[in-house]
Parts: C-alpha cells; sequence; structure tokens
C-alpha cells in the first residue's frame, strides 16, 4: 500500500498556510504542488515547502502524481474547484463550508460518487484535544438527556478583515460579498461549531429560527446573529454571534459553550472544559464543578489531514463525510431563510 497521500493545494490563502503545515507535520501525507491565481503567494508557499507551482486548476488537476486537493479558494468557487478535481480522479478535502448553495453541495457529492473519490469537508474543531474530551463526556453519559446546546462569541473584526483576513496575506473582497462568501459570521466561523454539536450530541437540527442583520460593517453579510434551534430529541440549541462588539469581553470575563443535560453540565472555554455533575461520574465528584485542562485549543489540522490521508490510503471513506458537510450548510442557511422571512424553517429544506 502506497505509504503518502500527495496533495495539490488549490488555492494559498491564509488558511492554506495552516493546512499546509498540518500536511507538513503529518506522518502520511505530502504536498506535491500549489496553485493560485495570485503569483506572489503561490510562490511563498511553493517554496516555503520546496514544490512547484502554477496559476490553474487545470495545470495543477493534470500532474499524474497526485492522489488528492486540498481547496481553499473563496466559498463560491469550492463546488468548481471540486468537481473538475473529481472529474480528474482526485480525492477532495475541501474548507468549510462545503459549498454555498444545497444545490452546489449536491453537485459536488454527485461528481465524487460517479468519480469513485472521496470528498470531505475540512471540520478540523473535531480533531481538537477539547473536542475529544466533550464527546468523550457526552458519550459516558455523565450529562444524562441533552436538552440544550448554547454556543457563541460576541467578538470584533476590523475592516482590514474583510479585505485582507486575519493576516493580510491576501487583499481581495469576497468576504463581503454575500453571493462569494455565502454569509457571516455563522456560516463563515460558526459551521465548524454547528457541525462539531452534532457529532458530540448524535443530535440534528429539525427545525430553525432566526434574527440577524448588518448593523455596522460596510459589508453584504450579518455582523449580528441570534439563531434558535429544535433538536432531533426535542433539545433547544441557540448560536449567537456578532463582529461588531468594541472590547470584545470584559475584563476577567470569560466566554465559553454550553451544553446542558439533565444530569449536568459543561462550560466550555478555549482552554479549560468545566463540568458539573449531579450524579457521581468517573472521578468526578457530584455537586460540584471540576475543571478539565485541554491542550491547544486551534489544534486539530494535522490530526484532520492524517485522518483523511489514513482512510484514502486504506480504500475508506473519510470519517468526515460530504454529508456532515452539507448537514452543516443546510442549518446555516436555514437561519438565514428564516431571518429573511421572519419564518420558522423546518429541515430538510428546500433553497
Amino acid at each position: 500500500m502506497k505509504r503518502k497521500l500527495i496533495f495539490g493545494l488549490i488555492g494559498c490563502g491564509e488558511i492554506a498556510v495552516q493546512t499546509a503545515k498540518g500536511i507538513a507535520q503529518s506522518s502520511n501525507s505530502e504536498i506535491g504542488i500549489v496553485q493560485d491565481v495570485n503569483e506572489e503567494i503561490a510562490k511563498d508557499l511553493a517554496d516555503k515547502y520546496g514544490v512547484p507551482y502554477c496559476l490553474t486548476w487545470d495545470e495543477l488537476l493534470g500532474h499524474r502524481e497526485l492522489d488528492a486537493v486540498y481547496i481553499a479558494t473563496p466559498h463560491y468557487l469550492h463546488a468548481g474547484a471540486a468537481v473538475a478535481a473529481a472529474a480528474a480522479g482526485k480525492h477532495v478535502l475541501v474548507e468549510k463550508p462545503i459549498a454555498t448553495t444545497l444545490a452546489d453541495a449536491d453537485r459536488m457529492i454527485a461528481a465524487a460518487e460517479k468519480a469513485g473519490v472521496a470528498l470531505s469537508v475540512a471540520f478540523a474543531l473535531r480533531y481538537t484535544d477539547r473536542s475529544r474530551k466533550v464527546k468523550e463526556i457526552i458519550d459516558g453519559g455523565a450529562l444524562g438527556k441533552i436538552v440544550g446546546i448554547d454556543f457563541g462569541e460576541y467578538t470584533y473584526k476590523p475592516e482590514s478583515y474583510w479585505t485582507s483576513g486575519w493576516t493580510g496575506r491576501v487583499q481581495t473582497d469576497w468576504r463581503a460579498s454575500k453571493e462569494k462568501s455565502g454569509g457571516g459570521i455563522l456560516l463563515m466561523n460558526y459551521v465548524h461549531t454547528v457541525d462539531f454539536m452534532r457529532l458530540a450530541t448524535g443530535l440534528d437540527v429539525v427545525s430553525v429560527a432566526a434574527n440577524y442583520d448588518t448593523f455596522k460593517t460596510k459589508v453584504e453579510v450579518e455582523d449580528y446573529i441570534v439563531v434558535i434551534m429544535r433538536l432531533s430529541n426535542g433539545a433547544i440549541g441557540v448560536a449567537r454571534g456578532a463582529t461588531i462588539v468594541e472590547g470584545k469581553v470584559f475584563p476577567g470575563g470569560v466566554e465559553g459553550d454550553r451544553i446542558i443535560g439533565t444530569d449536568g453540565q459543561l462550560f466550555i472555554t478555549r482552554e479549560t472544559i468545566h463540568l458539573y455533575v449531579a450524579k457521581p461520574y468517573r472521578e468526578y465528584e457530584a455537586g460540584k464543578w471540576h475543571s478539565i485542562p485541554t491542550a491547544e485549543p486551534w489544534g486539530g489540522r494535522a490530526e484532520l489531514i492524517r485522518e483523511f490521508s489514513k482512510a484514502v490510503l486504506a480504500g475508506k471513506k473519510p470519517p468526515v463525510a460530504a454529508l456532515d458537510g452539507r448537514k452543516a450548510l443546510e442549518v446555516c442557511l436555514a437561519a438565514y431563510k428564516s431571518g429573511a422571512t421572519g419564518q420558522f424553517v423546518r429541515l430538510p429544506m428546500k433553497e
């Protein structure tokens, strides 16, 4: 069996830098070539890893030694790149969100199935130490029946973010465009959490109600949103987020996500999981809060790559299915539809 999966990178912006690092850190993957329409950043990433670069998908996909592609283009280009890669016989790992529309997601899934290649979504949050521990606690029954989920963050994205991201690596306008990005903080950021909460609890979203607006930022996507979700076991979920909160968190304050059950709760921050149980659970005493430290909160990319490559090399399906990406996208799109119509939206939905 082949020992390493050879990747071509389509898109060399700031998230691709992180994934390239993850590929380099994995033991069963390597970069074969990178591509971007911006020659400066393509050459920069290529030089860093000692590989060639090109400026078009067609040229990259023509390299026969490539087994797979990682797609980190602006969101609206995900579908076109994935369909082309599948047609060329390459396995596909696409950045989140899988696409900007359900129709495009379905087109990608159909193309991968027709070509007999893997299609997976880069939900790196699944692979952090924090996420593993949260899932272990829930699977162990510490919380009893899940009745509530509350996640989100109030933060501030400067004007420069919308034209050059967090690092300033690339000057671009796609994040500010509803057509090109698909959405703001919900689809751009919290699609990760939507996916993880589904994985951790085993629950699907069955209906959504939302309100959102663009209050301050000169963009077409939301800068403030609140979403209420009904889950498949009857539990209630809330997602809340804003990118215009001056001062972010007050000094000494802590933000976190909550998962609430009939027998306890989790309060999850970046560095620590706080667990309260009403009944004894393993070494944790009942009726008390327990703090469980976690490792690097932003990790997970190397393990994401390693697990994707491990599955593909063994002829198996990747742990993150394309359908997982579609379901997370559907929740976000349902929220946008609810906010636009003023009505609850039931899932599965029609665009």
